[in-house]
């Protein structure tokens, strides 16, 4: 009798290791948690156009922080990302039209790939969001390779999941931000004949910041080896000048920008790139956007405003008849050292 009950159990031991190896999760299977505390792991600094993240990869793993097991000859490998706050905001640079984007997060195990799409959602109305993200994705044994592969608009960069090791790749340039330029005024208008400024009306601009960008939303990233340069100006256009017959009041006025003879890749009104909801700048700043040499020295940034004026001229004899319009077309540049 003692025998058959010691096969029995054995029997029964071998249906409970089935199970047990049917229940392991089935690799490729994503579990989110909530990111209450720190992920133990390998952790790199991983920036993107619009922030500094912290990816934070952990070893291979047999449960999860709350407790959901990996099950037999499977393991977990949890994946967190982190924007700690403002400090680690960029100044994100684009155009009216536009957007920030969501990086994507794909884990690499043993050459198998499985997008972490868990760890996304930080992008709303070209706002960032501040929080932590923590997913953990199922795998089957313990990979002896684990990567982390952080995209964002088609450039890749790699966190070594053993290491922390990060491979930067054609994203590089993010990590050599410089600050942006100083205020910059524009020197003395340059009028065409005959016509000038208009008594008090001086005519003047200000260059009020220009910074070089790897990436501008809306252009993406500058072709390799060069740069986005980003130039904000003030003022420019005057409301009136004198002109033959006196003083005129512009009723036209068309700007162009050049920066070493250069036209901008992109011009636009910041106030028209601004988030839903923010306070547009009373001044209308003007954004130009130009493909510069990241190591160019200072060059000669210029304005040409072309104006068409109006003004009433008196007709008849002692000037006593109906009066009437006279235009006049002239020309103003302006200039810095950007």
């Amino acid at each position: 009798m003692a025998l058959v009950i010691l096969i029995a159990s054995l029997a029964g031991g071998a249906v409970w290791l089935s199970q047990q190896q049917r229940d392991g999760l089935e690799a490729g299977t994503l579990i989110a948690e909530d990111a209450v505390d720190a992920l133990v792991g390998r952790t790199a600094e991983v920036r993107v156009p619009w922030g500094s993240l912290q990816v934070t990869v952990s070893e291979p793993l047999a449960e999860t922080a709350e407790g959901t097991q990996a099950g037999h000859d499977a393991s977990l490998v949890g994946v967190q990302v982190a924007l700690d706050g403002p400090e680690d905001l960029l100044v994100a640079d684009r155009l009216p039209d536009g957007a920030l984007e969501d990086p994507t997060f794909t884990l690499v195990a043993d050459g198998e790939e499985f997008l972490l799409e868990g760890l996304n959602g930080w992008v709303k109305d070209n706002q960032v969001a501040q929080v932590a993200r923590r997913q953990y994705v199922a795998l089957k044994g313990e990979p002896a390779e684990i990567a982390l592969r952080v995209g964002y608009d088609g450039v890749d960069q790699v966190v070594d999941g053993l290491t922390g090791t990060l491979d930067r790749s054609a994203a590089e340039p993010l990590y050599q931000l410089g600050f942006a330029a100083g205020a910059q005024p524009c020197g003395d208008p340059l009028w065409s004949p005959e016509a000038s400024d208009a008594g008090k009306a001086v005519t003047t601009c200000l260059v009020s910041s220009s910074a070089q960008r790897p990436y501008v939303a809306g252009l993406g990233w500058a072709p390799e080896g060069r740069s986005w340069l980003v130039v904000t100006l003030l003022g420019g256009a005057p409301t009136e000048f004198a002109g033959p017959n006196g003083t005129y009041d512009v009723a036209e006025s068309e700007s162009t920008y050049l920066l070493d003879g250069q036209a901008p890749d992109e011009a636009f009104a910041l106030n028209d790139a601004l988030p839903a909801g923010a306070v547009e700048d009373a001044n209308d700043p003007q954004v130009l956007v130009f493909e510069v040499a990241p190591d160019r020295p200072t060059g000669q940034f210029e304005v040409r405003t072309s104006l068409t004026g109006e003004t009433e001229v008196a007709t008849g004899k002692q000037g006593k008849g109906k009066g009437r319009t006279r235009t006049f077309e002239a020309l103003v540049a302006l200039g810095a050292f950007v």
